[in-house]
């Protein structure tokens, strides 16, 4: 065949596979635009929600965060969530070239979970002395700002980030401190409006020291157990909080 007969191909687009919270987004936002959750009206509650729509609580929840951070659904505190009345002109979702969000809030906090706790294990066996004064004058620092009713959000990620390296692990140290960069986004954001308070940033201190006596004793096993309750509950505070 000539050059000349060759037909003309298009060029070659690769398409990301879509991830869960933004399938669910995307076909909220079709039932919006579809007029069957109108501007003004009231969406159903999670619960419900996520059983129309046959998902998971924490993945509609992740989907709910992502509409509201593109500015689609708005939620009235102590009323439920809305579809605001100034929708975007043209649909968000499925998200164009050049708008991919991430791995959503939900794929990072797993993946938090399974490695902090797994860092907070070898730490107790593993810290040096110097690196658990650290850890307690971070917790200091914190405690400190809670009795002033200030946010710790800052001494709370560097306590993290100091525990994931008294692991000696540095594998561990690169990703989480990735997976905490990426907690800056408006997602997250989000989620922290809605969540942290006073009672959260208590709740947080004790278990902190909890974590101290385990680290000084050297009890990974106690570590451990801490760590992954610490998630659970965190975790049902941002993805299942109930209704």
């Amino acid at each position: 065949m000539s050059d000349r007969a060759r037909p003309e191909l298009p060029p070659l687009r690769l398409v990301r596979p879509k991830r869960m919270y933004e399938q669910v987004a995307e076909q909220i936002e079709a039932l919006i635009r579809g007029g069957t959750f109108t501007p003004d009206i009231r969406l159903p509650g999670e619960r419900e929600l996520a059983d129309r729509l046959g998902i998971s609580r924490p993945s509609l929840r992740e989907a709910l965060i992502a509409l509201e951070t593109a500015g689609l659904i708005e939620t009235r505190v102590g009323d439920g969530t809305y579809v605001r009345p100034d929708l975007p002109a043209t649909p968000v979702f499925p998200l164009a070239t050049g708008r991919d969000l991430g791995p959503g809030t939900l794929e990072q906090f797993e993946a938090r979970r399974a490695l902090e706790v797994a860092a907070a294990e070898l730490a107790a066996t593993r810290a040096t002395a110097e690196e658990r004064a650290g850890l307690q004058a971070c917790l200091d620092r914190m405690t400190a700002s809670v009795e002033r009713r200030d946010s710790p959000a800052r001494e709370h990620r560097l306590f993290h980030v100091a525990l994931v390296d008294a692991a000696h692990n540095q594998i561990f140290s690169r990703l989480v401190r990735e997976l905490w960069q990426a907690r800056q986004g408006p997602m997250w954001a989000l989620i922290g409006q809605r969540t942290e308070n006073i009672d959260s940033w208590r709740a947080g201190l004790v278990f902190r020291a909890q974590l101290m006596e385990a680290l000084a004793a050297r009890d990974a096993p106690a570590a451990k157990a801490l760590m992954e309750a610490h998630f659970h509950r965190v975790g049902r505070r941002y993805f299942d909080p109930g209704e």
